[in-house]
């Protein structure tokens, strides 16, 4: 009875994970007449630290995101970029690739290799999990955004506003034995998603004082 008992229980903690709450912003997107049927186009300068399994000390220079050094973890979270970057835009802000009202510059220097939002796996922790429970305990990590942004809004060429913003945020994450791998790059694009959500308002709320007729 008692082997019965043992084995219901670490079938339950196998399949007890708390996931990561991220509490997504719930910010209106900009609606500002100065923004009002314009177009604008973006570029992304990107820097983290190298890649590779026995490097991540040595910071890379800020470059065009498709020509940066990327790691696995990090070009995945930064796929969808470009569509974020969209779904902030001002109400009625099209995109267009030549001759824009505006182009929007990102300079994003992430501080970890995996990335401005990742998964950090929390072995210590997991490892007692799994001492617990013969292996069959949830995995721990913590959901990470670690980055700074700077956003330039560019009009007939000239720079008219620029601000700087320092992510730092976390929450923990438990990932079960039946969880893909696939949950854990969901909730670092959620990470992301969020801050690009706050900063982005806060930028385009500021810079519509700076735009010009």
């Amino acid at each position: 009875m008692k082997k019965i008992a043992l084995m219901l229980m670490m079938v339950i903690l196998s399949g007890c994970a708390s996931h990561a709450e991220i509490k997504m912003a719930t910010v209106t997107k900009v609606h500002d007449p100065v923004y009002e049927n314009k177009t604008l186009n973006y570029e992304v300068l990107y820097s983290q630290p190298k890649p590779g399994v026995f490097s991540g000390g040595e910071q890379l220079a800020l470059v065009p995101l498709e020509q940066a050094e990327l790691s696995v973890a990090s070009a995945s979270t930064l796929k969808e970029l470009p569509k974020l970057i969209f779904s902030q835009l001002p109400v009625s802000v099209k995109h267009l690739a030549e001759n824009p009202d505006f182009i929007l510059k990102l300079e994003i220097i992430a501080h970890d290799k995996k990335g401005p939002a990742y998964a950090e796996h929390e072995f210590a922790k997991s490892l007692g999990k799994g001492l617990l429970t013969l292996g069959l305990g949830s995995q721990e990590y913590n959901i990470i955004a670690d980055f700074d942004v700077k956003y330039y809004l560019i009009q007939n060429g000239k720079e008219i506003f620029t601000k700087e913003f320092k992510v730092k945020d976390e929450v923990d994450h438990e990932k079960g034995s039946f969880d893909s791998l696939n949950t854990l790059k969901e909730f670092t694009s959620q990470m992301l998603e969020k801050h690009l959500i706050l900063t982005l308002h806060d930028f385009f709320t500021e810079a519509a004082v700076y735009v010009k007729a």
